[in-house]
Formats: C-alpha cells, sequence, structure tokens
C-alpha cells in the first residue's frame, strides 16, 4: 500500500482537526453553542475537514469506489463559510462588548450584510460547488462578503483602542484574516482560472505544493490563531441579546448622560 501526498494530507488534517475539535467543543461549551457566539462554526469546520479527510483515506482500500471519491472531492471545497461566519460572528462578540462599555464603532448595516452575502453565497454555490456558473457566483459572494468583514474589522480596531478587555479578540480576527485572504484568493485560482496547478482538487504539476501551502495550511493556521485566543481569554465576551434595537444612529459614545452620536445612517 502506497501513500499518495493527498494521503499523507488527510492523515495530517485529521490529527490536527481531531485537536481542533475538541478545544472548539470546550470553547462552544464555554462561552455558548449560540451561532452568534461564533465558535460553532469551528466545531462544524472541524468535522468538515475530519470527514473530508477520512472519505480520502478511505479510497486507499477502495479505489474504484465512485461515492468515496466524489465525496472526498466535494468536501475538500468547503469549509470557506463556515470560517467566514466564525470571524464574522466573533467579530459580532467584540462589538456587542464595545457597546457595552459605552463605545460603539462606525459599524453599521454592513456587519449583518457580511453575513447575508456569505449565506447566500453558500446557498448558491456551496464554496465551491461542481456546476462552474454556480460555483463562481457563490464564491464571489464569499469574496464579497470577506471584504465587508475586513472594512469592519478596521474600524472596529479604531475604537478598539478605547477598550482594553476586547483587543485580544479583536487582534486574533485581525491576524487571522491574512491567511483567510490567502486561502480565498487559491479558492478563486481554482474557480476562475484555467491553470491546473489551481484546483481545489486534483489538480496537476505543481498543484499539490499550492493545495498544501494556500489552502491546507492557511485554514489552519486560522483555525490555530482563533482557538489560542478563545484558550487565553480572561473572561468570556458578553452574550449578545437575541434582538437588538435598530436606529437611526450608527456610532453612539455613552458619558453618563450625555450621549455623542457620530454618524447617521442613511
Amino acid at each position: 500500500m502506497t501513500l499518495t501526498a493527498l494521503n499523507c494530507i488527510s492523515i495530517a488534517e485529521i490529527v490536527v482537526y481531531t485537536a481542533s475539535l475538541r478545544i472548539a467543543i470546550l470553547l462552544a461549551a464555554r462561552y455558548g453553542f449560540r451561532a452568534t457566539a461564533g465558535w460553532v462554526y469551528l466545531v462544524i469546520f472541524s468535522l468538515v475537514r475530519i470527514t473530508g479527510a477520512s472519505l480520502n483515506l478511505a479510497t486507499i482500500n477502495n479505489p474504484s469506489n465512485a461515492s468515496l471519491i466524489v465525496g472526498s472531492e466535494v468536501m475538500y471545497p468547503i469549509g470557506i463559510s463556515a470560517l467566514i461566519f466564525c470571524l464574522s460572528n466573533l467579530l459580532g462578540q467584540v462589538i456587542y462588548g464595545m457597546r457595552s462599555e459605552g463605545i460603539t464603532p462606525l459599524v453599521g448595516p454592513q456587519q449583518n450584510t457580511t453575513k447575508l452575502v456569505v449565506l447566500v453565497g453558500w446557498i448558491v454555490g456551496g464554496d465551491g460547488g461542481t456546476v462552474p456558473i454556480e460555483s463562481q457566483v457563490g464564491l464571489g459572494l464569499m469574496m464579497a462578503g470577506l471584504w465587508f468583514l475586513m472594512f469592519n474589522t478596521s474600524f472596529t480596531m479604531l475604537a478598539a483602542l478605547l477598550v482594553a478587555k476586547e483587543k485580544r479578540l479583536l487582534f486574533g480576527i485581525a491576524l487571522a484574516l491574512p491567511f483567510m485572504i490567502v486561502r480565498i484568493v487559491f479558492a478563486g485560482l481554482a474557480t476562475f482560472g484555467t491553470d491546473p496547478r489551481f484546483r481545489s482538487y486534483g489538480g496537476e504539476g505543481s498543484f499539490m505544493w499550492y493545495f498544501l501551502g494556500m489552502g491546507v495550511i492557511m485554514e489552519m493556521m486560522v483555525v490555530v490563531i482563533l482557538e489560542g485566543v478563545g484558550l487565553t481569554l480572561k473572561e468570556p465576551p458578553p452574550r449578545r441579546p437575541t434582538t437588538v434595537p435598530v436606529g437611526r444612529w450608527i456610532g453612539v459614545k455613552y458619558e453618563g448622560n450625555d450621549v455623542t452620536r457620530f454618524g447617521m445612517r442613511q
């Protein structure tokens, strides 16, 4: 029995994401399994990666089993949306924590726009499906959602200078974003490009090195950073309410009975 390079990557993924799954469950149990807490998406992502790697390893003894081959090919592109949802909801936790301290960053409807765009992209084309048009539209929406997330993070970081206890989680999100950008660039090259080296699965030439460097390792780095930050938080972020009041003002700062409004929604 000879292991291919992809089989070796699958073994590494099972080892890494088995440990990641345990930590993600711990964090979700500590901070809440609610979707708004964000940590539950790391549980989902770890399960997806373990399942995909297991299907790939199962093809070693059943190389002609079409179900295993198709299953492993489908599972590899999946996961981008889960990581973006995780980052977006963790950022939402930071924003809510800052509001509880009396400072609201200049982040308006685009915070919810990020989740909506990513959700529509996932529904339309997954994270890179088998139908070209749907895959391109879906991934395009994922890229737009990641852009909104970067925009929101940058504005939140400016306001976070005033709130010390929210900095660690926010800077963890900011540190994970470059790795997430590389990962989605790889997905874009695989979906929109024609170079056989850039494929979500089964490319040619030096494909394996690009797949490993721009795909697998980038995802692992995002997970390691977020879980590392989660384990080092001294106290859980404040729980967000199930309903959020909507007003005219984008940014509000409270100082005693004085209220300062920074801008208006259009």
